[in-house]
């Protein structure tokens, strides 16, 4: 053998024992990225293959971000930043780096420093749109809503077909002019003889401040026989909506009418997370005293926002009674402009304790099958007048087995300001 082919042979071997080098390593990386991804989280063990991954290769900076998303996750924020602000030393072009540093100091609270990160990213690459949505979450977390709405203006014209940009966008300038005062009219007919119609009436006021609304409401209800008035009545309300975190908000309502075609007492409490990805929840309480019957019911809801639509699943249940008595209820939603523009349908079975056209007799529909359908639509005029209209049609067991339909359409008109 000639010195020439011993000189191929061995840099040949040196080749080959690199390449299965790199081959391994890169197939430990996958193996570090899934444990990350997986449900089971062993970061222990994640950790140990990218130090000894590190000692073989240790410039290779994929693991250093595997290393700092670990520390990430696992809230040590020191070890997170150091291990990303390494690759972006060694490597400032290295855009992973820059978004989940950016994250780390989120979620440290160090708003400045998200900032300056994303900002030295989105200098190196100014078309990349997942820098521009991590500065989105950056801004938005400083709770200021008018900077919030400059910078999503900007990526709504720089990213025009994305319609969840557009919707947070619709909004938060909505939310802008939230005092309102408004008044609302609501007709039902029945189709038994000489029996309704029900006239329902209200005037409402809503005043926002900064975390948390306060309201009040006044409704009227003629209940009509044979085209008599049978009772009539008034409901006084008290309502509030309160932020409880950055991802949850409550609302809490108080109420006091006449006995004879309102709860004596009402108290409605619901509290509303939001999931991500689209996602609420709501857990709530209600309870309705009329005369001696106090009645206790449950409330739980999941809703979920895709595109321009909006779909709530939402069920109630006594819970001061041996048998639930659960009430359904399916809503969809097709928003156009801002959250004051929509159309609406709803399916629904049984009685729930936040109607109001029926609260009197509550305790007795509860238990009788009621069969429900409606449609509605709200629409923002000039940016200062909302006009909504609800049509319903419930074919609702008055007696054991003895059936009725119930015609409902109702107005109602909203200034905003």
């Amino acid at each position: 053998m000639n010195m020439k082919f011993k000189i191929i042979v061995f840099f040949t071997c040196i080749c080959s024992t690199l390449f299965a080098q790199k081959m391994n390593t890169d197939s430990l990386l996958v193996v570090t990225n899934n444990i990350i991804k997986s449900d089971q989280k062993d970061y222990f063990k994640a950790k140990k293959i990218a130090h000894q991954c590190l000692k073989v290769a240790p410039d290779y900076l994929d693991f250093h971000i595997a290393l700092g998303r670990i520390h990430k996750n696992e809230k040590n924020i020191d070890s997170a930043r150091y291990y990303f602000q390494h690759v972006i030393d060694a490597n400032p072009k290295y855009k992973e780096a820059f978004v989940y540093l950016s994250k780390t100091e989120l979620d440290a609270k160090n708003n400045e420093a998200a900032l300056t990160t994303i900002n030295k990213g989105i200098a190196i690459y100014p078309e990349d749109k997942e820098l521009y949505l991590v500065k989105l979450q950056v801004i938005n977390n400083e709770e200021n809503t008018k900077k919030s709405i400059e910078y999503l203006e900007f990526l709504s014209t720089k990213y025009p077909e994305d319609l969840e940009l557009n919707n947070q966008l619709r909004e938060l300038k909505s939310s802008i002019k939230s005092n309102r005062v408004g008044t609302g009219y609501s007709f039902t007919g029945f189709s038994r003889d000489n029996y309704g119609p029900w006239h329902l009436s209200n005037i409402n006021y809503l005043k926002q401040f900064d975390k948390f609304s306060l309201g009040g409401r006044v409704s009227y209800i003629d209940r009509r026989v044979d085209g008599s008035s049978i009772n009539s009545g008034y409901l006084y309300e008290i309502e509030s909506y309160f932020k409880t975190s950055k991802k949850s908000y409550s609302f809490a309502n108080v109420g006091f009418g006449d006995k004879n075609v309102f709860p004596e007492f009402r108290f409605m409490y619901s509290y509303y997370l939001t999931l991500g990805k689209g996602f609420e929840t709501e857990i709530g309480y209600r309870y309705n005293q009329q005369q001696e019957i106090k009645l206790s019911s449950g409330i739980f809801a999941l809703g979920k926002y895709f595109k321009n639509n909006w779909i709530n699943l939402r069920t109630s249940f006594l819970i001061s009674e041996p048998k639930l008595y659960p009430s359904f209820t399916s809503t969809f939603r097709h928003y156009y402009n801002t959250k004051y523009d929509y159309f609406s349908i709803n399916l629904g079975y049984g009685t729930s304790p936040d109607e109001r056209e029926t609260l009197t007799q509550f305790q007795d529909r509860i238990a009788l099958t009621s069969y429900r359908f409606g449609a509605g639509y709200s629409k923002l005029f000039a940016k200062k007048y909302v006009i909504g209209v609800n049509t319903g049609f419930n074919n609702q067991e008055y007696f054991p087995e003895k059936f009725q339909n119930e015609y409902n359409i109702s107005i109602d008109l909203t200034y905003l300001f």
